[in-house]
């Protein structure tokens, strides 16, 4: 089973150390320089949060004054795109870009500025899938909590592990209901397939949607319950980042 190799002390350490350290955000490259950080949100079917945590983490990120950029390849769909025109139509702040592209070749030539780029994948995993997880520094994978969407998660994250390195892979528990029952099977069947797995959950609740379509997303939420919920998985994916880029410096 692959387990990060620091103690939950020193995690909760390492993240009230570096939310305002720039170096966890600039990732250094093969010739010296620094660049862009890139995490990505995959899938081996739609309809799992993908695109609802790509725009969570974002927003978080964007909030601590971070440059932030979501790479739309869900070109049938474009959520995010049409998520950030409304964003922008709604004087929405702080300000999130949302581009849409086809390729990794055109995201690698024209992208550069950016602290952090999200990039949210189409609903079914393909060979760009393959492309995205290899020049991703973190690869998530949401998943609901029945087998249903168990069996083909855990399927893609272990071919993609058979391609890149597998600690990079975290799986996101997301569309949860609420039976405690049914996510710690869920909890347990991901543990013993030898994966990581993020310690918050994304709850089912249809009030979020409502705030993605006001160009909203996260801990913006007006409802406070609702709040409580989505800053715990905002919280509990800027801290592996940090983690994951902390223990790189």
């Amino acid at each position: 089973m692959f387990a990060l190799p620091k103690s939950e002390q020193t995690y909760k350490f390492i993240l009230s150390r570096c939310v305002g350290d720039d170096r966890i955000w600039s990732a250094p490259s093969d010739d010296g320089e620094t660049s862009m950080l890139i995490v990505s949100f995959v899938g081996q079917k739609g309809g799992v949060g993908k695109s609802a945590l790509a725009r969570v983490l974002a927003v978080a990120a964007a909030r601590q004054s971070k440059n932030v950029l979501i790479a739309d390849f869900d070109l049938e769909q474009l959520s995010c795109v049409e998520w950030g025109a409304a964003r922008l139509r709604l004087g929405q702040f702080p300000e999130v870009e949302a581009r849409a592209f086809k390729s990794l070749k055109k995201l690698r030539k024209t992208v550069e500025g950016f602290d952090l780029v999200v990039v949210d994948t189409r609903g079914l995993a393909d060979e760009l899938t393959d492309d995205v997880s290899k020049e991703s520094d973190i690869v998530f994978l949401p998943t609901g909590t029945s087998m249903d969407d168990l069996r083909p998660t855990l399927a893609l994250a272990r071919k993609i592990a058979r391609k890149t390195k597998p600690e990079k892979i975290v799986l996101i528990l997301s569309k949860v209901g609420r039976s405690e029952r049914q996510l710690e099977e869920a909890r347990a069947h991901i543990e013993n397939a030898g994966f990581l797995l993020l310690k918050a959950v994304w709850p089912q609740r249809d009030g979020f949607q409502a705030e993605f379509d006001s160009g909203r997303a996260g801990s913006e939420v007006s409802n406070p319950h609702l709040r409580q919920s989505a800053e715990a998985i905002e919280k509990a994916m800027l801290s592996h980042l940090f983690q994951f880029k902390a223990l790189e410096i």
